[in-house]
């Protein structure tokens, strides 16, 4: 091999070098993006736990308050 060669095989090197930390520090930023959304996911699954709880406790409220006024309708007839 010349010097040119080794030269070439030199610069290659330097841009691969380059290239992967460029690709490291990208798949960082995606890592941490994806554990940012991994949290905000878990907020809004709790979020949703808690609105699915409220909206059987409202169901079963209204379907009490149903049958006492079913019950009253009886009464007057």
């Amino acid at each position: 091999m010349d010097l040119q060669s080794f030269e070439q095989l030199e610069d290659r090197v330097t841009e691969l070098t380059e290239r992967f930390m460029e690709l490291k520090q990208a798949h960082r930023k995606v890592l941490d993006e994806l554990n940012r959304k991994t949290g905000e996911m878990e907020v809004l699954n709790e979020k949703l736990r808690e609105s699915q709880q409220t909206r059987v406790q409202i169901h079963s409220r209204v379907e009490n308050i149903l049958k006492k006024l079913e019950f009253l309708k009886d009464q007057r007839d």
